[in-house]
């Protein structure tokens, strides 16, 4: 079963339909994947494998440093195409540990600097208020 703290090993079998059901390390259900400890790590990180992929196979040329677009061009499509893969079931952030948050964080960071050519002098959290995000 899931919850916070140790989990269960001694799980009795489920039967469906008269066949015999094996417990799982996770379940994904609705694009949450659910852990035994409720930590989040892997639903964390495959949406992170899911953000670069998008970034790398259909946005880089749109939203790269050296695309013809302007900047709030580019931040509404990070808005539109990216953000929602970021936030998507964002309501466990709450369970989730600060470390699986940070790693987020640093997806949204990077791209964002990507968007803006910024140096790297200057301060994430400038960057986020300058594009209103």
């Amino acid at each position: 079963m899931f919850r916070k703290g140790h989990p269960r090993n001694n799980l009795q079998s489920l039967t469906f339909f008269e066949e015999d059901l094996s417990w799982g390390m996770e379940i994904k259900y609705l694009g949450l994947i659910l852990d035994p400890k409720l930590t989040f790590n892997n639903h964390i990180k495959y949406n992170t494998d899911k953000f670069w992929a998008k970034v790398r196979v259909i946005i880089r040329h749109l939203i790269g440093r050296k695309s013809p677009l302007s900047l709030n061009n580019k931040v509404l499509l990070f808005k539109q195409i990216l953000r929602p893969i970021l936030t998507y079931a964002s309501e466990i952030w709450g369970l989730a540990a600060k470390s699986h948050l940070k790693k987020v964080q640093i997806m949204q960071n990077k791209i964002l600097r990507i968007m803006t050519n910024a140096p790297w002098y200057i301060r994430n959290d400038v960057i986020h208020k300058d594009l209103k995000l």
